[in-house]
């Protein structure tokens, strides 16, 4: 979601109840209640799917995907641009790829916030973390 654009506002690591809430300032308004431009349906996309590709990256297999799924799929449908079913695989494939690229781009960053996280730190110390990490030259 940071390298996104897309704000975090909370997280929850509760068995079963493993999520992240995004704030909508992204997009000004509620996902539900407009349609959303290709650069919004990109961005989202990617977090939409971020999960799937961390897992994908460490494990074997991919487990818990379904909500991932679920929410990316409530994207896609509000895109201004009615998509097909063939583009709505392709934005699905794209955006796993740009979301495993980032995690290896940014794996620095990525493994502070997991520690961040088990720490059980705020969003405001996960961002402080990440901005924290010395940048590569």
């Amino acid at each position: 979601g940071y390298l996104m654009g897309v704000p975090v506002t909370s997280y929850s690591l509760g068995i079963g109840q493993e999520h992240v809430e995004f704030a909508e300032a992204k997009i000004q308004a509620r996902i539900i209640t407009r349609d959303l431009s290709d650069s919004e349906i990109d961005a989202l996309a990617v977090v939409a799917v971020a999960g799937i590709a961390a897992e994908g990256l460490k494990y074997d297999e991919v487990m818990g995907q379904t909500a991932d799924l679920s929410d990316l799929q409530r994207i896609l449908l509000r895109s201004k641009t009615k998509l097909s079913a063939q583009q709505q695989q392709n934005i699905t494939r794209w955006a796993v790829w740009r979301a495993a690229m980032l995690l290896k781009q940014y794996s620095t960053e990525h493994k502070a916030v997991q520690e961040a996280v088990a720490r059980g730190d705020s969003v405001d110390q996960i961002v402080q973390t990440i901005e924290a990490v010395p940048k590569a030259q």
